[in-house]
Order: C-alpha cells, then structure tokens, then sequence
C-alpha cells in the first residue's frame, strides 16, 4: 500500500496591498536571521540596508524587476514575496502511533516510517512496544522521511489506521 492522498482544493488569496508586501519582505528576511545590514553584507552591496528598510516601511516603490531580484536574491518564490500566495503554517498535533499496525505492515512504502519509530523508541529506551507518541514538532522530520507532505500526513496515516485519533487512544 502506497500512500497517497489528494490534495485540499485551492485557497482564494486576498488581493495583495502594499502593507502586506513590506510585510512579506520583512517576514522573509527575518526568516533567515538577518538584519538590514547583514542583507547588505551578503548582497555584497548590491542590495542596501536603507532600500530594504524602504521597501519594508512602504517608503519607497518597488519595481516588478526589483521585486523578480529580490525574490531571487532571498531565494523565495516570486508570489510568496509579494504576499500573494502566504507561506503555508502547518500545524500537526501530537500523533500517536500504533506501534503494533506500524510494525506488522509488510508494505515497503513504510519501511522509513517503521525505521523512524524505531530510532525513535530507542533512544526514549520505550520498549512497552504498543504505542508512541511523537511531538507536533518533529512531524516535518516524519513527513520527510516517508515523503509525504506535512499537511496531509495525518490525514493519510489515519487513513491507513497507523495512528489513533484523540477518541481513539490506547
């Protein structure tokens, strides 16, 4: 059994103003831990730490051939700099595993989420065997490890009956 799940149907954005694309560029840039200056520095100068601040403050205009630059430059897609497609903020609960259905799945597909309970059970040195809880946090890890988008992991473990519902806890 591979698993496959489809994806939600398309969200409508919001039109885009100009607040919510200073806001993306300051977002983004933050992001990756940088002040104005330090963008100034990496650019090698040719992004300055006054124009960003423009361009962050809506002081200043930004050109669509300044806008594909400074996409390019941060490394973002064009639509999620100018605010129009927002990042997507998934939020996975705590799943909680079936360690049972887990490890008597002969499916392939599984192997790396078989690999990544165990890794798991062994260094919490938990070998009651039966059940495993993982954090909210470590289900990118999780949804890397057995290639399945964050958002829809969930959905396609309980789907296979590898992980309890709150209703469903052992």
């Amino acid at each position: 059994m591979t698993i496959n799940i489809t994806p939600h149907a398309p969200v409508e954005a919001t039109p885009p103003t100009i607040q919510a694309l200073a806001a993306s560029i300051r977002r983004i840039r933050k992001s990756k831990g940088w002040t104005l200056k330090d963008v100034e520095k990496a650019s090698g100068g040719i992004w300055k730490a006054v124009v960003i601040g423009s361009y962050e403050r809506c002081d200043r205009a930004l050109s669509l051939n300044k806008a594909i630059a400074l996409a390019a430059f941060y490394k973002v897609p064009l639509d999620e700099m100018l605010g129009i497609t927002p990042p997507l903020e998934v939020k996975v609960d705590r799943l909680t595993f079936d360690l049972r259905k887990v490890k008597e799945s002969r499916e392939p597909s599984l192997a790396p989420l078989q690999r990544f309970v165990s890794a798991i059970s062994t260094a919490r040195r938990d070998w009651n065997g039966e059940v495993l809880s993982v954090r909210g946090s470590d289900t990118l890890a999780l949804s890397s490890a057995i290639q399945i988008p964050q958002g829809q992991m969930q959905q396609g473990l309980l789907a296979y009956g590898l992980i309890f519902t709150n209703s469903k806890k052992a």
